[in-house]
């Protein structure tokens, strides 16, 4: 069947374009980010897949309550990514390895302290940055979930651990129900949601 080339170009131009993402780059330290995280309250976790390599080299003086955890301990730098979606604004962390390798992912939601996050930004010095290293192969993620992170000194050690069991709100659960599909991976909600 012959469809004139106009309804096609009409086709093509429903289509909407990616939205466009702004990125900006901080150095860190595992240990700046330890302690900055607990002040978040909740955010939306997305760890990336292990490469398959053991953890290179843990940080001195911090420890992780679980294991799912320790791809933050690997973080060297943080990339802060922010766009326009049809849901509306969204902003995110990429934390990268010393190779560029994304860690994890830590997404803002309705209920994490928007003064906190900024301050979480704000700690290192902004360098102009685009996506993360395309010439590494970036790990695929794994799952997303609903966090609250906080640390505990153990001896002379800083522990960082995390509740899931915590009340989010409805547009909390909804904007990570969005994101996680987004992500294309499992949101995974405590049973007492």
């Amino acid at each position: 069947m012959f469809v004139p080339s106009a309804h096609r170009l009409q086709d093509l131009r429903r289509v909407k374009p990616a939205p466009a993402i702004h990125w900006r780059c901080l150095p860190t330290t595992p240990a700046q980010l330890v302690e900055r995280l607990p002040e978040l309250g909740s955010v939306l976790y997305v760890p990336m897949r292990p490469d398959g390599a053991p953890l290179r080299e843990w940080p001195r003086g911090l420890l992780v309550d679980l294991m799912q955890l320790a791809p933050l301990l690997q973080t060297r730098s943080l990339a802060a990514a922010g766009t326009i979606t049809s849901e509306g604004p969204r902003e995110w962390i990429e934390c990268l390895d010393r190779e560029g390798r994304g860690c994890a992912r830590l997404h803002l939601l309705p209920d994490t302290d928007y003064l906190a996050w900024d301050r979480l930004l704000d700690h290192g010095w902004a360098t102009p940055g685009n996506r993360p290293s395309r010439r590494l192969r970036q790990p695929r993620p794994v799952y997303a979930k609903v966090l609250r992170f906080h640390a505990r000194r153990l001896g002379g050690l800083v522990v960082l651990g995390a509740e899931s069991y915590l009340p989010i709100s409805p547009l909390g659960r909804q904007v990570a129900g969005q994101i996680a599909q987004a992500e294309a991976v499992p949101l995974q909600l405590a049973s007492s949601d």
